[in-house]
């Protein structure tokens, strides 16, 4: 059977361009050099600082000349650890100005995960809060490459440095003398730009190379489907994480390169996000579905004048209709729209805009410019039109592979440049997309990825487990998934008596939220079960855990209509 590929309904670029991901932000060819440099473009939400267009520029080729003088060579890899900031961004910024890989780490990472990262991406150089020296300490012990104090820089302003980090300097105290850039050029667009870190099914995170060409033809596809911002109308919030691909790409670059201000903010507080809108009379925001639910039932929103904002984009995670219903309901003045993608693609391939989507709630969008699509069943062929089938895409998206990694570089890719999603979709006559199924087997926690198998991996060095099965099960209040763990104790746990299954439970819960980031911990609960459903090759048969949970949840439904 013939392939059936899918091309865009929007227009493709004119010109994809041939260039490093910095020259494309500022080189004197770019088309970005026609914004005004004293135009915003990062505020901080908080207290109010502005950096501006020229001044991130000037950052940037001061930065260059301070990693050059550690010796900090071209190509080599600094991890960035810590919360939204005007200071991450403008390492984020002065790294790719310096040729430097950027490897953005999760800010509630632990120890074995900070180690993982920086062992597996070989970060030479780590930029990291203030706050988290504590645990970089922790992680020392794991960590290969040995970093002396000068190669651990804070990420906040030499007046905010606690006095007991005297050792370690701000990232302004290492800035320089404005230097040359680093250019990409050929054959060299193709080198690695980002190294963030995504959950696949099995084992720990892997580092997906993100090259300089996947960003520049990501954005200038972005900048046609998605949402039409306009320089000196707009400013955009900021508060997705901008370690995750979703904030760095989407909500932390598109809007520089149409000239529209982000407001920073480190994370979703309800208080700060809406004090921001108010004030810097925010007009478009990128938010996830748990956001969705706290604003639907917050009481503080009334106390806010939010009537500047005109779009939602929802992405990381799906929303339902209802969903999007009720919050169209409670804010008629807000568009709520949707996107699709993974680190993978760099990460969207599907977007609709606010004039697209009336009528199209649980919609995900149209593909993108320089995407193709399949969809493919479990046979391995192309589904008939109408019907559901696993998403491949090809793009320059794509990423270039997964670092030390060619075993699952190979598994995600079939012939022909198709990166393999795992997630089943369809599409309909106009071109609309929806997602119906996951194949993959990741946990969505309120937009963050979470390998089940990592979890196992950890729950089996306890002594009191001797097998375990971990799924996640939905959770409607929150709009999010759940991680929960399926538990076969060993006989020495002794869990005879009701007090002492509910001990185990909490125990372990508590055992592994010590050992994880906070999105990573047993928020679904622990089952005790006699077995873990495996097939005859031993893989664990998740989908009869899943029916389960869904027979758990349905007797619990029951059991409350009867009270």
């Amino acid at each position: 059977m013939p392939e059936v590929i899918y091309d865009p309904n929007y227009p493709a670029p004119d010109v994809l361009p041939e260039s490093g991901f910095y020259d494309y932000l500022f080189g004197d060819e770019s088309p970005l050099g026609k914004f005004d440099k004293s135009l915003p473009a990062y505020i901080d939400g908080l207290d109010g600082r502005v950096l501006t267009r020229g001044g991130l520029e000037n950052s940037c080729l001061r930065l260059v000349s301070g990693l050059r003088a550690l010796g900090v060579q071209r190509n080599d890899v600094a991890c960035l650890w810590g919360l939204n900031s005007l200071e991450w961004a403008r390492t984020a910024y002065g790294c790719l100005a310096a040729g430097v890989t950027v490897s953005p780490a999760n800010y509630a990472y632990a120890a074995h995960e900070i180690a993982h990262q920086l062992n597996d991406s070989g970060a030479g150089i780590i930029f990291l809060d203030p706050t988290l020296i504590p645990m970089f300490d922790a992680a020392r012990k794991e960590i290969k490459r040995p970093f002396s104090n000068e190669r651990v820089i804070l990420l906040c302003t030499p007046e905010r440095k606690p006095k007991e980090l005297a050792q370690y300097k701000a990232f302004e105290e290492i800035l320089g003398a404005r230097a040359e850039p680093e250019h990409f050029t050929g054959s060299q667009i193709r080198d690695t730009a980002f190294l963030c870190y995504s959950s696949g099914t099995t084992g720990l995170p892997k580092g997906v190379m993100t090259t300089h060409n996947n960003m520049t033809s990501q954005l200038q596809a972005l900048n046609i489907g998605y949402e039409q911002l306009e320089s000196g109308r707009d400013t955009v919030l900021g508060i997705l994480p901008y370690s995750h691909i979703y904030g760095l790409t989407i909500v932390f670059f598109q809007p520089f390169t149409v000239g529209v201000p982000l407001v920073v903010l480190p994370r979703f507080e309800e208080i700060s996000v809406l004090s921001a809108i108010q004030k810097f009379k925010i007009t478009h925001g990128l938010i996830v579905p748990p956001i969705i639910i706290i604003l639907l039932n917050s009481s503080n929103v009334d106390n806010y004048d939010l009537s500047s904002v005109r779009t939602f984009m929802v992405g990381a995670a799906p929303t339902s209709p209802e969903l999007s219903e009720s919050f169209s309901r409670r804010f008629p003045h807000i568009t709520l729209t949707q996107g699709y993608g993974m680190t993978e693609c760099s990460p969207t391939t599907h977007v609709c805009n606010g004039a697209e989507v009336a009528g199209r709630a649980g919609w995900i969008g149209r593909l993108l410019p320089t995407f193709q699509a399949r969809l493919v069943t479990e046979d391995g062929v192309d589904a008939a039109h109408g019907e559901r089938g696993e998403l491949w895409v090809r793009g320059p998206s794509v990423m270039k592979g997964y670092l030390n990694n060619p075993e699952a570089t190979e598994k995600t890719m079939a012939p022909g440049g198709w990166y393999k999603t795992g997630d089943v979709l369809i599409t309909d006559d106009q071109g609309w997309y929806k997602v119906v199924d996951r194949v993959k087997e990741l946990i969505k926690y309120k937009g963050f990825q979470v390998a089940p198998a990592e979890l196992e991996g950890l729950l089996l060095q306890h002594d009191k487990v001797a097998d375990v099965g971990v799924i996640g099960v939905w959770e409607e209040s929150q709009a999010t998934e759940l991680p929960r763990a399926y538990i076969v104790p060993k006989p020495s746990a002794d869990l005879k008596s009701g007090a002492a299954r509910e001990a185990f439970r909490a125990e372990i819960a508590s055992w592994l939220a010590d050992r994880v980031a906070q999105h990573k911990r047993l928020r679904g609960g622990v089952v005790i079960v006699e077995t873990i459903p495996k097939s005859p090759s031993g893989k664990i048969l998740r989908k009869d855990l899943r029916v389960r949970a869904q027979a758990e949840r349905d007797a619990e439904v029951q059991l409350r209509a009867k009270m």
